[in-house]
């Protein structure tokens, strides 16, 4: 019960409270303290002085019903003998005048005033001073009469004081309730999404922080949900392309197995399990090299190097793919230019560049590089002539193993890997990589922070 965020606003409302009022008294009971006693001595004197030199006009027969009179109207009274009667006129209580010194003291001529052991809410406060009256000596203390009535004060400051912590702790509770209740929602929303709840929304409309922080949550939830998407579907991807080449390896090794085909044929369904294998071993390198690419590990270890002579030494490494087709390559516009960049992660982004557009340009098709050096930037641009990519599917190329053309997935042997790796290679390099695309053909544009440094030829 202790434990939770509503006692704890309950219980720290209630400890700021009696702190702040108890502090709040002895400071201001301090500052006024010695004002207080200064001004009620004051009056003290004055009256006990009035009543000596009223007494010497007046000249009563019996000092004690003059001084009975004298005390109803608004002072405490005791009057001190030499012989040690003592009489008391008024309400306060006998024992708090004065001690037997203080008594002596004032039958000798003396004064006596308030002192600090005297300053506790006037209970001790007295004064006393010397008064004759009929040739014998009293020492006459006054008490000031409002004693009971500050008395009733303090029990009223008192009843002020439950009522409002009382008053102040239910209201404190309902308002600790409404920031409460929706910090219990968003904990039942939280556990919810920790068991992979990912389609609730936590309904909490408010414009202050709390609501801020329940649209974050919202909003993180919705992203949870498009990676929780993610990941199936790469699963599922994943499934697909490893299960078929797996069962076209194993319907042909069986098939061999069990059937004595002629040397012809035999050497064509080798020929066909090889080629799946290479494909399962690019995809699973693929993968790997995608994988080590996201990690936070990934190194970038760059290097100042010609670009220009990379990707012509890249088209080279391709050229019976190229030729094959009788594809126009076209490297006029690859002009000399140094970069400072991670020389073997950017070669593979021109392969893979390459490649795609090898596999879906035409027979006696073009495949179009230029690459232009600006202040602060190198843009690198691949044109090719082949099948242009729908507007729909632009947004969505660099997602692993999304393809364009699902019905030629087999025949085009891809794995959907390709274009992933290269975003993020060029992110790591701090790049940017963009695509137009037509019924003309497609185009990729790279743009890289160029190197600083100048090396010689």
């Amino acid at each position: 019960m202790f434990n939770t965020l509503y006692s704890k606003m309950v219980f720290t409302f209630l400890g700021v409270v009696f702190i702040s009022v108890t502090v709040s008294f002895f400071i201001t009971y301090n500052i006024y303290e010695e004002r207080v006693t200064a001004e009620i001595e004051e009056e003290l004197m004055v009256a006990g002085k009035g009543i000596i030199e009223l007494s010497k006009v007046m000249e009563p027969e019996s000092v004690e019903d003059y001084l009975e009179r004298v005390s109803s109207i608004r002072y405490n009274i005791a009057l001190y003998s030499e012989g040690g009667e003592a009489r008391f006129y008024g309400k306060a209580d006998h024992e708090k005048y004065a001690s037997r010194d203080e008594i002596e003291k004032v039958l000798a001529g003396g004064i006596h005033h308030i002192t600090n052991e005297d300053q506790r809410f006037f209970n001790y406060a007295s004064v006393g001073i010397p008064f004759e009256a009929n040739g014998k000596k009293y020492a006459l203390f006054l008490k000031p009469g409002l004693v009971g009535k500050l008395d009733f004060v303090k029990k009223i400051l008192r009843t002020v004081l439950i009522s409002v912590l009382i008053i102040g702790s239910v209201l404190y509770l309902f308002v600790a309730l409404y920031f409460a209740r929706p910090i219990k929602k968003l904990t039942a929303f939280t556990s919810n999404v920790a068991k992979g709840n990912f389609s609730e929304q936590v309904s909490v409309r408010r414009k202050d922080e709390i609501g801020e922080l329940a649209e974050g949550f919202n909003i993180m939830n919705k992203e949870l949900q498009s990676l929780e998407n993610m990941r199936r579907e790469f699963i599922s991807n994943v499934s697909h392309d490893l299960q078929s080449p797996l069962m076209s390896i194993k319907g042909f090794a069986k098939a061999l197995k069990d059937h004595p085909f002629p040397k012809e044929q035999q050497d064509h369904y080798l020929s066909i399990i090889q080629t799946e294998s290479e494909r399962l071993g690019r995809l699973s390198e693929n993968l790997l090299q995608l994988s080590v690419l996201e990690s936070k590990e990934n190194p970038v270890n760059k290097d100042c190097y010609r670009l220009d002579q990379q990707i012509r030494q890249v088209f080279l490494s391709h050229q019976p793919q190229w030729l094959e087709k009788e594809i126009d390559i076209d490297l006029e516009d690859v002009t000399p230019v140094e970069l400072s960049a991670d020389k073997g992660q950017l070669e593979q982004v021109w392969h893979n560049l390459l490649t795609n557009s090898i596999k879906f340009t035409g027979q006696n098709g073009e495949i179009k590089v230029s690459l232009k050096e600006r202040k602060t930037q190198v843009v690198v641009a691949f044109s090719d002539t082949g099948m242009g990519i729908p507007g729909d599917d632009i947004p969505h190329i660099f997602d692993r193993f999304f393809m364009v053309d699902r019905a030629r997935e087999s025949s085009k042997q891809g794995s959907g890997l390709g274009l992933s790796i290269v975003k993020k290679i060029i992110d790591g390099h701090h790049g940017d990589v963009t695509v137009t695309s037509s019924v003309k053909g497609t185009t990729f544009t790279i743009t890289l922070p160029k190197c600083m440094d100048s090396l010689s030829e």
